[in-house]
């Protein structure tokens, strides 16, 4: 009996593997970002004066777009008012952006790797997962474009890792830089590395509806493990009701 049991968990846990563990491949980037600038100050404003995607947006994902710039792998704030016009799946994205890459994080970044990044966003899908993708590098308050010299290949940002340091780059005696201590904002107002009105686009450009891939996955598991256990149940009330009652005295 016990033997029976052991068996069938084991057959229904090796088929709940099957369905959850395999994860989908990252895709490549969608294509680079062409800037017009090399180098710059991260407080000149704008930090650049255009961006262009080396491709349409895919088809399907040009209802809006966005120049956004942010660590690898995010997260990513906007350097220009997101572009609302569409058509952006069928030509190039050109975006002009309208504050520095400091205002744009809401405080100075921290020397090493940081993404210019475009977004193409779909009217019933959200953003789409992947992003044309070109690598600048700030040293103190300047950036140029190009990854570190000898840099190992990129990774996303650790969860929880900061994304800006106050007073870790700009000239030496120059008062410390970054968010303020966090307080509630008043009413209205923009937070830092938002886009204050721009907020008012549809929720769409912000993301795929707040599920990410993490979230999904924990699903898939948790059902997996109740139809795992509920295999097991039914052959045990099977095995139980076919046992003869033996007799009594």
């Amino acid at each position: 009996m016990l033997r029976k049991l052991s068996v069938l968990a084991a057959a229904a846990s090796t088929l709940a593997a099957g369905l959850v563990l395999p994860t989908p491949a990252r895709a490549a980037p969608l294509g680079g970002v062409q800037i017009s600038a090399t180098s710059g100050s991260v407080d000149a404003a704008p930090v650049f004066a255009s961006a262009t995607t080396s491709a349409p947006c895919p088809a399907g994902f040009g209802r809006n777009a966005q120049l956004r710039v942010g660590p690898p792998g995010g997260p990513y704030s906007n350097l220009a008012r997101p572009l609302t016009a569409g058509g952006y799946d069928r030509q190039p994205v050109t975006a002009t952006p309208n504050r520095s890459f400091a205002t744009a994080l809401g405080g100075a970044p921290v020397d090493g790797e940081w993404w210019v990044v475009v977004e193409c966003v779909s009217e019933t899908q959200g953003v789409h997962p992947e992003r044309f993708i070109t690598p600048i590098t700030v040293s103190g308050r300047q950036w140029r474009a190009g990854r570190p010299a000898g840099a190992p290949p990129a990774t996303p940002r650790a969860a929880g890792a900061p994304l800006v340091v106050p007073g870790s780059t700009g000239a030496a005696g120059a008062p410390p830089v970054g968010p303020p201590p966090a307080a509630a904002p008043a009413a209205g107002a923009p937070t830092p590395g938002s886009a204050g009105p721009e907020t008012g686009v549809a929720r769409r450009l912000t993301g795929n509806g707040g599920v990410g891939g993490a979230s999904v996955a924990n699903i898939w598991w948790i059902l997996a493990l109740l139809g795992a256990l509920a295999l097991v149940g039914t052959a045990w009330l099977t095995t139980r009701r076919g046992k003869p009652g033996g007799t009594r005295r």
